[in-house]
């Protein structure tokens, strides 16, 4: 029984020592956490929400996929309590670990989205079956990055989705963002409009309107 002890803590200790050697191998600490937690307030504080009406669920992980020695992908969540009630949202954040700051943060709300059915005239019922907000909205993310190189503190209002199909084989997802285009610039309101092949989610084009 005492050598199946000291097996057991060998192992465990061998289980700790690699957990914390990947973690020091990615580089993220609280500063980094605590860093992605404060865009996030200060990118829902741009909603009207104050900072003491925000909390974070547990620590957040790291995207080890999207991550690198410079810089590390944080994936969290939370709540925000607001005139309407509460929300959920959930946020993607990169951070230079060289310096710990947060250059870049998307947030996503992960209420219930309200769908919009078209009226009775239009051909088909509307199918959400396949529909992904999340996947237009990470398009939108990219088409913005290509707009503005320098954008940060991109956020998406859930209120403003609105959902349309004309066709079995095209349908549309519209909403509404927010984004900082550069350091220097002023926050600007977006529009975005993602084309989706219903049958199976995958998105054919996606356009932005101010």
């Amino acid at each position: 029984m005492r050598r199946i002890a000291v097996a057991v803590l060998a192992f465990t200790a061998l289980g700790v020592q690699a957990q914390v050697a990947a973690e020091k191998a990615v580089g993220v600490g609280t500063e980094a956490v605590a860093a992605c937690e404060r865009a996030a307030r200060e990118a829902l504080g741009s909603h009207g929400l104050a900072a003491t009406d925000v909390a974070f669920q547990a620590g957040p992980t790291v995207d080890k996929g999207l991550s690198n020695e410079s810089q590390a992908v944080l994936r969290g969540s939370g709540r925000a309590r607001g005139a309407n009630g509460v929300r959920s949202f959930d946020y993607s954040c990169n951070v230079d670990l060289r310096n710990s700051e947060a250059v870049g943060l998307v947030l996503r709300d992960t209420m219930v989205i309200a769908a919009k059915r078209e009226p009775a005239r239009a051909p088909v019922e509307p199918d959400l079956s396949h529909l992904s907000p999340a996947a237009c909205e990470s398009s939108a993310v990219q088409v913005l990055k290509q707009r503005w190189p320098r954008v940060s503190q991109i956020t998406f209002d859930a209120e403003t989705r609105s959902f349309a199909q004309q066709s079995a084989e095209q349908a549309a997802l519209h909403g509404r963002g927010r984004a900082l285009p550069a350091p220097d610039l002023p926050a600007t309101l977006f529009g975005f409009d993602c084309v989706i092949d219903p049958r199976d989610g995958r998105i054919l084009a996606t356009r932005l309107s101010s």
